[in-house]
């Protein structure tokens, strides 16, 4: 599968596989080469949710509670997470919480 991701104005086409692979290891030990670790994390949303337990989607979940930043388009994903029903309620929840968060943390922000 193949998935085009663009950074800085630019679109590359980058094999999506070889992107979530790199969510097996922790977020602080990642060290961007040829892709972003935002990259990573929307490669791991974005996964069909077919997988068991939706595997990708818990680590890129994970990557984002060990400390990425979230954007507009992964807040997107995560609020879809948040209501499949055929992934793991654990996930569900991690998913909506971190959208919450960065809800309430925008509205502070709002003057």
């Amino acid at each position: 599968m193949r998935t085009l991701i663009a950074t800085e104005g630019v679109e590359i086409a980058m094999d999506q596989r070889a992107l979530v692979v790199r969510l097996q290891t922790p977020f602080a030990e990642y060290c961007a080469d040829d892709a972003t670790a935002r990259d990573v994390i929307l490669a791991g949303l974005s996964w069909p949710t077919d997988t068991p337990a939706g595997y990708w989607q818990r680590l890129a979940v994970d990557w984002i509670e060990q400390g990425a930043a979230v954007d507009i388009e992964m807040a997107e994903f995560l609020e879809v997470i948040a209501t499949m029903v055929k992934l793991p309620q654990k996930l569900r929840h991690k998913a909506r919480a971190i959208v919450r968060r960065r809800q309430s943390e925008e509205q502070a922000f709002q003057p």
